[in-house]
């Protein structure tokens, strides 16, 4: 099978992380391009997979010659003259299983940072920088030793592996850029908002600690206890790392390539 994959530039971290996993899992077996819209259009490919953030614009997908699947459906246009072909499946991160690259499987949880700090661990973007400041400045009434680093790139392993906890503050539903996943994979403690997505992750609490969105408060609490009490981090620890296999691409190509294969027969 031939894929075209065809990265939007408004593609969250999520959907990019995604494309690299959804790669490295189907190019054992597939021939998979990372292609524009117009070289899928000619390179003779079977189906396209778009991976992208919001609404598609719909110019690119007029007369689309290749059925293809999406992470967001197309802009609808009011001119029936303009109506693009819509994807034949929207792929949602709430219904596809997600998928972490093979590289943080396999590491050894990293030495605590050391040095009298106690070092948190966040993918920073912007829509969480004052959930960060409001929280770090509650974490300092009580504790001085605490350093908040905000990762401006995708985090390897050992640098995941090299923190004492992993915090997503995420604000709302559609954030799904934390990380939260590959932290659980790599053997780190997890302190996550409740959102839908983070849920699934961290299993209702039985992985990770979840607080409430924009609630500074009690996402504050939740940090010092994950760093400051054993007793409460060490069974979410543990089940983390008995159930981390569940983020392996196998489990997401099972889907996809049932997707894939109702398209091209």
């Amino acid at each position: 099978m031939r894929i075209a994959q065809i990265i939007f530039p408004g593609a969250s971290e999520y959907e990019r992380k995604s494309q690299r996993a959804d790669h490295e899992a189907l190019s054992g077996a597939h021939d998979v391009r990372v292609v524009s819209v117009d070289e899928a259009r000619a390179g003779g490919f079977d189906l396209a997979h778009v991976y992208a953030t919001g609404e598609l614009p719909s110019a690119p997908f007029v007369r689309f010659p290749l059925p293809w699947v999406s992470s967001a459906d197309v802009h609808r246009s009011r001119w029936p003259f303009r109506k693009p072909v819509a994807p034949e499946y929207v792929v949602s991160p709430l219904t596809l299983s997600e998928a972490v690259e093979g590289r943080y499987f396999g590491g050894e949880r990293g030495k605590r940072s050391g040095g009298g700090r106690n070092v948190i661990g966040t993918f920073g973007r912007a829509a969480v920088q004052n959930a960060v400041e409001q929280t770090l400045a509650r974490i300092h009434r009580f504790r001085e030793d605490v350093t908040w680093h905000l990762f401006e790139r995708v985090p390897e392993p050992d640098e995941l592996a090299a923190v004492d906890v992993w915090v997503d503050p995420a604000i709302d539903e559609s954030d799904f850029d934390g990380f939260v996943a590959e932290a659980l994979v790599v053997g780190v403690p997890v302190v996550a908002s409740r959102t839908q997505l983070n849920t699934q992750r961290l299993e209702h609490g039985r992985t990770g600690f979840l607080v409430p969105p924009r609630d500074p408060n009690e996402l504050a609490h939740a940090i010092l206890a994950a760093l400051f009490k054993p007793e409460m981090t060490t069974s979410k620890w543990n089940a983390a790392r008995q159930t981390a296999s569940k983020f392996r691409a196998k489990q997401r190509l099972r889907a996809l390539l049932q997707m894939y294969e109702t398209l091209v027969r």
